[in-house]
């Protein structure tokens, strides 16, 4: 310091000294803590980016749960009305059978002889002769299945075997009948009622890929025979091939 400096300039100097070594300590201080505040906020920054993420995939999830419970609804839903359909359908087939065993009470109990000349008929043979108001106590597919029976001399095709007619020539048929095609699982039922009630006389076999019904030339002849008596239709008989 030079001589020439008066005690009191030297004093301040000192002092401003003094205020800027402070104010470079607080300078150092502020520096530090804005370097923690920016680490605290780069910390939360990627806590939120993490509850961000988290709380979307809480979201998919909700909303795949909700898509799940909807279509578990869904289902239940179609459920349901598949068992009220087999209800519907069972209480149908009760009542129907209850009828028919109330009618052939009466049958058997007020005309023993007609009856003893229905039960030696096969049940296609019983099928084929009804009357118009048996008729309507068959089902959709079991008229179909007699009315294909009725003609079977003209839709089968002769083989050592006796007849056969297959799945197509069916379906033709009930197209011609019904005026629109069968459904294959209609083709089917018909094929099966053909052979159930046919007992011994029929089969069904597959050659080709292709299901066939095969007729005795006995069982032919029978159901010709059924459908040229008119005078013998049946009104009433046991429909016992249902139970």
């Amino acid at each position: 310091m030079s001589a020439t400096t008066s005690p009191a300039l030297a004093d301040e100097l000192e002092t401003l000294k003094s205020r800027i070594d402070a104010l470079e300590t607080k300078n150092e201080q502020l520096e530090a803590r804005v370097d923690t505040l920016e680490t605290e906020n780069t910390e939360l920054q990627a806590r939120v980016d993490t509850l961000e993420a988290e709380t979307d995939q809480l979201e998919a999830t909700v909303d795949d749960q909700a898509e799940t419970i909807e279509t578990h609804q869904a289902d239940l839903a179609e459920s349901k009305a598949r068992v009220r359909k087999l209800e519907t359908n069972y209480e149908s087939a009760h009542e129907h059978r209850k009828r028919l065993q109330q009618q052939f009470h009466k049958l058997t109990t007020d005309d023993v002889a007609t009856s003893d000349d229905v039960s030696s008929l096969s049940p296609l043979q019983q099928v084929v002769a009804f009357s118009k108001e048996a008729v309507q106590q068959l089902t959709p597919n079991e008229k179909r299945a007699r009315y294909v029976a009725k003609g079977i001399s003209d839709y089968a095709k002769k083989v050592p075997a006796g007849y056969t007619i297959d799945s197509s020539t069916i379906s033709n048929v009930l197209r011609s009948k019904d005026g629109e095609s069968p459904h294959t699982e209609t083709v089917s039922r018909v094929m099966e009622f053909l052979n159930r009630f046919g007992k011994d006389e029929t089969e069904i076999v597959k050659r080709r890929g292709t299901k066939r019904v095969v007729f005795t030339e006995q069982a032919v002849a029978d159901l010709e025979s059924a459908t040229s008596e008119d005078s013998r239709s049946i009104t009433d008989v046991v429909m016992w091939w249902r139970q």
